[in-house]
């Protein structure tokens, strides 16, 4: 296998692995684990366009995950008082208690499939492939 082909087939499974040990435990989804640990670090004070922008979707498509949060009862929106084009997202006590649930599950698996020295080479490799694709990006916008 090629390396583009190699590194998103263990995405995908990796990816499949997590989500497959929270559906098995009842927990909420990855995509949903996420977002809500995006709400998480923002306190009370995040936005769709934050969440969007920190897990690499399209604002609409966060928009529809955060619309499926409020519906779960796992956020809450209120208005944003610094601009009133957006909305400030808050985790609920569920939501709180969600991304631990999920989290402890990611984590677990997380520790039995990747050796801790190989994960230091790979944090290390993926921030200097980040930090080159975004050079090409910025260059291509220039």
């Amino acid at each position: 296998m090629d390396f583009f082909t190699s590194l998103v087939r263990y995405e995908i499974d990796l990816w499949n692995a997590i989500e497959d040990a929270l559906r098995s435990q009842g927990q909420i989804g990855l995509a949903r684990l996420q977002a809500v640990s995006v709400l998480a670090e923002h306190a009370g004070a995040g936005r769709v366009h934050d969440i969007s922008g920190e897990i690499g979707i399209t604002v609409g498509a966060a928009s529809k995950l955060v619309d499926r949060l409020e519906r779960d009862g796992l956020a809450v929106r209120s208005p944003n008082p610094d601009d009133r084009r957006s909305s400030l997202i808050a985790l609920t006590a569920d939501g709180t208690r969600a991304l631990h649930a999920a989290a402890d599950v990611r984590d677990t698996v997380l520790g039995a499939v990747i050796d801790p020295d190989a994960e230091r080479s790979a944090l290390s490799a993926i921030a200097a492939l980040q930090s080159r694709l975004d050079e090409h990006r910025k260059a291509g916008a220039a």
